[in-house]
């Protein structure tokens, strides 16, 4: 197989807006609202997968040399007014497989995000973002990223409210990830549900579909994958928040099956 290495209690539009962030550490890097004219964010994650198999052509699990990814991501972003926020995400990670091993920065990013409408618990919003490039990354490599400048476009659609006495919120996102480069380009579907069971408790539901638009060149094979996340946010005093939860893929074409944790601290000021 080539392919396949790759804060205080928040209000329900600001908890929906990182939700997105924090389920794949090469997912977007906000979901649609936005932050308050002069609102700030910082979330710094730690994330830990493992892959002892992959998925191949066919999408049937095979064994692969055991592959292993830590990463520590740091995300701010600040409102310029209260429809356009900025945005800025950057990480380090460290790759481990039987024989090698390589300490390297990830991507660096940067973008904005637009709202076009807010109405009745609704709201869309437009993403731009360019993705620079850290580390080399291994060729055929779905989801651990290009070794290449990326150009992120993307919708995304948020809805919040109350269901059953309980503040709830969905985030969908549809886009495609533009690469530089040998790797082919991207479609990317992303999903977010949350619930608030009581005031300081946030549970999240995550899921984000990619497909590779046909082979690249070189040893980039077409590829997909899907990875679900589960995990739960905890409201501390002062504007602190921490989050834990679990991560793994369900499903790929040359794809690696990972399997691990992430563990959070966000800070709203």
């Amino acid at each position: 197989m080539k392919g396949g290495l790759t804060l205080a209690r928040m209000g329900l539009g600001a908890m929906a807006a990182f939700a997105s962030l924090l389920a794949s550490a090469d997912a977007a890097w906000a979901a649609a609202w936005t932050q308050p004219k002069g609102g700030k964010e910082v979330i710094v994650n730690l994330r830990r997968q493992d892959s002892t198999h992959g998925f191949d052509a066919e999408g049937r699990a095979i064994d692969i040399v055991d592959y292993r990814k830590t990463e520590l991501q740091a995300f701010a972003e600040y409102g310029l007014t209260d429809r356009l926020t900025l945005g800025v995400q950057g990480s380090v990670r460290r790759l481990h497989t039987r024989d090698a091993r390589a300490d390297e920065p990830g991507h660096f990013e940067i973008g904005a995000r637009y709202r076009l409408l807010s109405r009745d618990g609704w709201v869309v919003s437009s993403q731009n973002a360019v993705r620079l490039p850290g580390g080399d990354a291994d060729p055929g490599a779905a989801q651990k990223g290009s070794p290449e400048t990326e150009y992120d476009s993307r919708l995304l659609v948020g809805w919040s409210g109350a269901v059953y006495g309980r503040d709830v919120f969905v985030d969908l996102q549809g886009g495609l990830r533009r690469r530089n480069g040998e790797p082919p380009d991207e479609r990317r579907l992303e999903a977010t549900a949350g619930v608030r069971p009581n005031r300081r408790l946030m549970l999240m539901g995550q899921g984000y579909a990619v497909s590779s638009l046909g082979a690249g060149q070189g040893a980039y094979e077409a590829y997909r994958y899907l990875n679900l996340e589960l995990s739960a946010v905890y409201d501390l005093p002062a504007g602190w928040s921490v989050q834990a939860g679990l991560t793994g893929t369900a499903s790929g074409r040359n794809a690696l099956r990972e399997r691990g944790g992430v563990v959070a601290v966000w800070r709203r000021f």
